[in-house]
């Protein structure tokens, strides 16, 4: 038995693996075992008590492999007979569940109550099938404790005249191909150690690669037609019975090179987005016609379609009960549910073993999915966001606007990863990008991996950051962020912005600062269902009155000129789906009074020399919308100063600061006729 040192394995973990994961390796660290065919022998790896282990054991010779803290292997019950039928009918009872994702525990918690398996962890449910629709790899921790689990249950199954269907899920594929984005970093580690890709522990000859490979994509069973992700209508349109379709995954797709796949049409469509692993069409807002779904249901002559792939809250019928799906979460590692089948009557089984029946005539339900801006948004307090790219470069090349690769971490408060995103990074603005030593950025990420985040494909995010590292710019952006809070009290269709702790990591050091995300136009149409007027000419005439003269009081309020109506410049021009005028929202308040950038001046065609003049830009304005708006105003003063008050992410004396520049202007509201004069002499 050959065995290597600690140090051995730090060495090849510091090459491998970032700084931060080598300090976690440690005497509690086990994994495997890892087994392959290799002539008359069985070679095993695995880590135990974090020396990892690599040995060489005669078939005729094998017994168990039983190691601390590590599944249990029956070194002389290796073979299994790869499932070809795919198709099966008259099954009394069907237990089935989805992307457990490494959850092992939880998975055994949620069979035992279901009476799936026994105290002792043995197959408890007779003739009946037990399916996992897919994606038990990737994100958690017990991965192997799962495949080597069921692996054997599925022995034992056969045994009592029963089956366990493991599913090939997108999770499956992606790591047996290679892509490995989703691992969990105890995976790394043990690749780390043995120096080798982690997809080579599953090659070809690998006991649990050579199962895992002869699994099925697609399931019939009583025509319950089981599929991780689901039927889009063009793998429809590419004719295909569902034994074909398992047929091409296991001989032309499983553990080929993606370039092979991207050359051939047909395994392009059944590999890629709208392929039977990855689609998501049932939860885009709708957006499948209930006769797609029928067409489907016809096409394979099926009841119902069981899917996983895209996490809900629980397991929830969709499409009149045409559609069901079944991934509830168990990924997050604190509760589940299974669904259940008994002749024909459909319950889903909890995880304290209560039942109850599923409602069948429910609609499909809204997408669950949210765009990338929402997500950061509702974060509580102030995530944190690391940013990994070439600043200086980013910074040289600042007025040419060019793309450069970047990367992206999002942590929450606590100090969980929410996730970690590649893509590219480029500076933007104007003025800023000019003066400033951090200009304003954007961020652009690959829809097909925010697909696989379940996000949906809205790829930028727009951040300004202080102009430069000073305090005093650190309190101006804060300003800045105030603003887009303070217009949301105002109108509730406003811009939003979240604040996010960064840190911008360069090749010699890091630096920490607090910038804004604003909230980009395709967020904000998906979230407000809502269109961004961008082109042709606008007169004030087309706007609702009572919002537009709202906007024009707040650019007041705050001192900002820097803004026109006819270049629809910084004002963002939405038409509300749902209301027949448009709204301007303001954004980009760097050049107003209340912020008091340095480098802000006022236009040359203005009859004001500094920016902390107020100026109401002349749009004409009623009488009675004047006098209604002043008193709106009024209305909201107590709420303005209480959220200066509660914007502590501000020093002190910004906060009074702030308090004091917009006393001024209700100041100037105990006299609207003065005021009204002072401010529309010509209108």
């Amino acid at each position: 038995m050959k065995k290597k040192s600690i140090s051995y394995i730090l060495f090849w973990i510091s090459c491998l693996c970032p700084i931060s994961l080598i300090a976690q390796v440690n005497t509690s660290y086990y994994d495997g075992p890892y087994i392959f065919y290799q002539n008359d022998s069985l070679r095993i790896q695995w880590v135990e008590a974090g020396i990892s282990h690599d040995t060489l054991i005669c078939k005729s010779e094998a017994n168990l492999f039983q190691r601390d803290s590590l599944p249990v292997v029956n070194l002389q019950d290796l073979h299994f007979e790869p499932e070809k039928q795919s198709t099966f009918k008259d099954i009394e009872k069907i237990v089935a569940l989805s992307d457990v994702h490494g959850q092992y525990d939880l998975m055994i918690e949620l069979l035992k109550a279901n009476e799936v398996i026994d105290d002792q962890n043995h197959w408890k449910y007779g003739n009946g099938h037990l399916v996992i629709v897919g994606d038990n790899m990737d994100r958690g921790g017990k991965v192997m404790d799962i495949l080597w689990y069921l692996f054997f249950l599925q022995k034992e199954a056969i045994k009592a005249g029963g089956k366990v269907h493991v599913m090939i899920g997108n999770h499956e594929i992606m790591v047996l191909n290679g892509d490995l984005r989703y691992l969990h970093p105890k995976y790394r580690y043990t690749s780390a150690s043995f120096t080798k890709i982690y997809r080579d522990f599953f090659e070809e000859g690998s006991i649990l690669g050579d199962w895992i490979a002869s699994h099925q994509v697609m399931l019939s069973i009583n025509q319950r037609l089981f599929i991780h992700a689901g039927v889009s209508p063009s793998i429809l349109d590419l004719k295909m019975s569902i034994k074909k379709i398992n047929q091409t995954f296991r001989q032309q797709i499983i553990r080929r090179h993606e370039d092979a796949i991207y050359k051939d049409q047909k395994l392009a469509e059944l590999y890629g987005e709208s392929g039977p692993l990855w689609y998501r069409g049932y939860f885009d807002s709708l957006a499948l016609e209930m006769e797609e779904v029928d067409r489907s249901l016809k096409r394979f002559k099926q009841k119902t379609i069981i899917i996983g792939h895209t996490s809900l809250k629980a397991i929830t019928p969709m499409y009149d009960g045409k559609i069901i799906a079944i991934d509830c979460s168990i990924k997050l590692g604190k509760t589940g549910q299974v669904l259940i089948f008994e002749q024909d009557k459909i319950f889903i089984g909890e995880l304290d073993g209560n039942r109850n029946a599923i409602v069948q005539t429910q609609l499909a339900v809204p997408s669950p999915k949210t765009n990338l801006f929402d997500h950061i948004y509702k974060m509580e307090s102030n995530p944190k966001l690391k940013i990994t790219t070439n600043f200086k470069q980013l910074i040289k090349k600042k007025g040419k606007e060019e793309y450069q690769s970047s990367e992206m971490e999002l942590t929450s408060l606590e100090g969980d990863q929410v996730f970690k995103l590649k893509g590219r990074i480029r500076t933007r603005g104007n003025m800023r990008k000019k003066v400033c030593m951090l200009p304003p950025v954007k961020l652009d990420f690959s829809k097909s991996e925010l697909d696989s985040l379940e996000f949906l494909k809205l790829d930028k995010l727009k951040l300004i950051f202080p102009c430069s590292y000073s305090a005093l710019n650190q309190e101006k952006l804060y300003k800045e962020y105030f603003l887009y809070e303070l217009y949301n009290l105002i109108d509730s269709n406003g811009i939003r912005a979240k604040l996010v702790d960064v840190e911008l990591i360069q090749s010699k050091k890091t630096e920490h600062l607090v910038a804004a995300i604003i909230e980009d136009e395709a967020s904000y149409e998906q979230r407000k269902n809502a269109t961004i007027v961008e082109k042709g000419k606008i007169s004030a005439g087309y706007f609702d009155r009572s919002s537009f003269v709202k906007m024009q009081f707040y650019q007041y309020m705050i001192a900002n000129t820097d803004w026109s109506l006819d270049r629809k410049h910084n004002l963002e021009i939405v038409k509300l789906n749902s209301e027949n005028k448009l709204i301007a929202l303001p954004y980009d308040f760097d050049y107003s009074g209340f912020v008091g950038q340095g480098y802000a001046i006022p236009h040359e065609s203005l009859p004001i020399k500094d920016v902390d003049e107020r100026f109401f830009i002349p749009h004409k304005v009623s009488d009675e919308e004047f006098f209604s708006t002043v008193k709106f105003y009024q209305s909201i003063e107590p709420a303005v100063y209480t959220l200066c008050d509660n914007a502590t992410y501000m020093n002190e004396k910004t906060i009074s600061s702030c308090k004091g520049y917009l006393k001024s202007f209700f100041k100037l509201l105990e006299d609207p006729k003065k005021l009204k004069k002072n401010v529309l002499p010509k209108i």
